[in-house]
């Protein structure tokens, strides 16, 4: 069974050569992708969120992570931004991305205390999508509940500024730029059980080929306590199974 997870935040102009190509090759494993596309992401974040095994040391997953201020139809605002999400299988479930994400919220609350922080990103992999309904009580798109005006124009606003052209906002998909998922990595079978994998296959029917679903988060209190609750259950999950384990070979 692989080791506890620890993060560290890294700002991009402090990564060494070494630190680049350990990036890459985290991320090549994910991603069918040209080297060139990974610099490109790079160097459109601030920070690079590592996650690393407690044990080993050993580098287990990636998140490319970017804030700015921001102001729409009269209300600043700051948005995080986080891209090219790679975590190793045998490492996720672990709270890794709640635990880090909580911690980098609390120091955007820190330095803009008065300011509403929104989370915008997007993803061509359902798993990614999944992540959504069993963590956060308020996001869009989500099944079953339209966006509200203000937020789907704030987020066709963010697409249009950071994706351009790729964005269909009839559609509301960015279209493919030559980026991908490997195959095997999160493969969304039509007849998926899951109803919220089903509606991310209805939004973005073209996942496959590299069209990706753009999603915004309020970073509110609400999604922060529905955070930490799905946190909680899900360590107890965990630790029920480490027992469950842990008897069998006895």
């Amino acid at each position: 069974m692989p080791g506890s997870v620890r993060f560290r935040y890294t700002a991009t102009q402090r990564l060494t050569d070494s630190d680049r190509e350990a990036l890459w090759q985290l991320y090549q494993r994910t991603f069918d992708a040209e080297r060139s596309a990974f610099t490109a992401s790079v160097a459109k974040a601030n920070e690079i969120l590592r996650f690393y095994d407690a044990h080993s040391g050993a580098l287990v997953g990636m998140t490319l992570v970017r804030a700015w201020a921001h102001e729409h139809e009269g209300r600043k605002v700051r948005i995080l931004w986080t891209g090219a999400v790679c975590i190793e299988p045998a490492y996720r479930g672990q709270n890794a991305v709640q635990q880090s994400g909580l911690w980098r919220l609390a120091r955007e609350r820190l330095r803009h205390p008065f300011t509403q922080v929104w989370w915008f990103w997007d993803t061509f992999s359902f798993k990614s999508y999944l992540m959504c309904p069993r963590n956060l009580a308020q996001y869009t798109p989500k099944r079953g509940e339209a966006a509200g005006p203000w937020e789907q124009r704030l987020l066709d606003q963010l697409c249009r500024s950071q994706a351009g052209a790729a964005y269909d906002e009839r559609a509301k998909v960015l279209r493919s730029t030559g980026k991908k998922l490997r195959p095997g990595v999160a493969d969304l079978p039509s007849d998926h059980p899951d109803v919220h994998a089903q509606f991310f296959l209805q939004q973005n029917p073209g996942h496959a080929e590299g069209d990706r679903l753009p999603v915004l988060v309020p970073l509110n209190a609400k999604n922060v306590v529905a955070i930490v609750k799905a946190s909680v259950r899900r360590a107890a999950r965990r630790r029920r199974k480490v027992g469950e384990q842990i008897a069998t070979a006895k």
